[in-house]
């Protein structure tokens, strides 16, 4: 994916995590620990894909969570990304 924005191209690695293949320990996974249970090869994997200038988004089933009832999960993604991008940019 790429952002551009006055000319300024930003690239975005984004990455679906199923739990059941990206985590330590899948029956103890919640929308609270979820970011501490990830595998130390994919934690490796997006540090060197960084070092290279992009920047990545781990997305799954509990980070797309809409927070109130009129937000959808597409609109929870858009703001997903936007976050990354301005707080990273």
């Amino acid at each position: 994916m790429i952002f551009s924005e006055n000319g300024k191209e930003q690239s975005l690695i984004l990455e679906y995590d199923g739990v059941e293949f990206h985590t330590k320990d899948p029956g103890i996974v919640t929308k609270h620990n979820f970011s501490q249970q990830y595998l130390e090869y994919d934690l490796q994997r997006q540090l060197e894909l960084e070092s290279y200038g992009y920047h990545f988004l781990r997305i799954n089933k509990f980070n797309l969570i809409p927070e109130n009832e009129s937000e959808s999960q597409v609109e929870v993604l858009n703001r997903l990304l936007k976050e990354k991008f301005i707080l990273e940019g």
